[in-house]
């Protein structure tokens, strides 16, 4: 299978800043990584925080952006479900990185229903992904039976076809959630996306990494201020399996490396160097 070569900083820019400070090598070191030969898109933002989204460091950012024009990279944003309350900073920090940034983000990634008609209306000529939330599979590894399944995604029905259509979708991005995926049966208009190396498997509202630094009596408060202790903290598990389990923010993720695809001659593989720290 051909693929596009792309690589993620949802959720763990900041973090990847602290150890290497140079964009430039940090593209250059997750493309070795990843088995790359030339790394052509970048995606940044979050699949799952609001707070995370609205944090965005501008310098890093500005950074970042210096190097992916200099390198000719285009850039994917990733937009999370904001809260109601959050809303209307997560679009005025949409518009604003959109503004500043127009000749390199040219798409982007929802994972509503409400921000992909918003997003449509108010940039009409920006092409939109549906994320990872949009794809309601079952994932859970430790079920092997079920895991060594062929996934056959549910959601290729005519309304996501309707839906593609009327808001002119892009791609759909998808997680490892098993052995072998086939996509035979996707529309044939969008390309497909494909996270490696590691699958989220569940994610909440409350934030466990944000609970930390906080006294007992406010923890797991889904209001409390947050103090952004994902920049710097990460959660590992150690089931009764050989895999890589982590906690990053609000979600837990499974690492899948060599998954079958099935169905398509060509994909994007969107690399997420979760385990940065580890492997690099």
């Amino acid at each position: 299978m051909e693929k596009n070569e792309c690589i993620s900083l949802c959720e763990v820019m900041e973090h990847i800043h602290s150890i290497e400070p140079q964009f430039e090598k940090v593209i250059e070191n997750v493309s070795r990584v990843a088995g790359y030969s030339k790394c052509e898109r970048i995606y940044i933002g979050s699949s799952f925080c609001g707070q995370y989204f609205l944090h965005l460091s501008e310098s890093l950012i500005e950074q970042l952006m210096k190097v992916c024009q200099e390198k000719a990279l285009k850039v994917t944003l990733v937009l999370p479900i904001f809260t109601q309350k959050n809303l209307k900073k997560g679009k005025d920090k949409i518009a604003h990185l959109l503004n500043c940034y127009q000749d390199i983000i040219d798409e982007i990634t929802v994972n509503d229903y409400g921000m992909l008609f918003y997003i449509r209306e108010t940039y009409k000529k920006i092409g939109i992904n549906l994320g990872r939330l949009f794809m309601k599979d079952y994932r859970e590894p430790r079920y092997e039976e079920y895991f060594n399944s062929v996934l056959k995604p549910r959601g290729f029905t005519n309304y996501l076809k309707d839906l593609i259509k009327q808001y002119q979708i892009k791609g759909i991005e998808f997680d490892p959630t098993h052995k072998i995926i086939d996509f035979s049966e996707k529309p044939e208009s969008v390309e497909i996306g494909i996270y490696a190396p590691y699958a989220y498997i569940t994610v909440g509202q409350i934030c466990e990494v944000g609970s930390i630094s906080k006294p007992v009596e406010k923890k797991f408060r889904p209001n409390e201020p947050c103090g952004l202790e994902c920049y710097k903290h990460r959660m590992r598990y150690f089931m009764e399996d050989s895999r890589d389990w982590r906690r990053i923010g609000k979600a837990i993720y499974f690492e899948n490396k060599a998954p079958e695809i099935r169905g398509v001659s060509h994909a994007r593989e969107i690399y997420a160097p979760l385990d940065w720290e580890v492997e690099v």
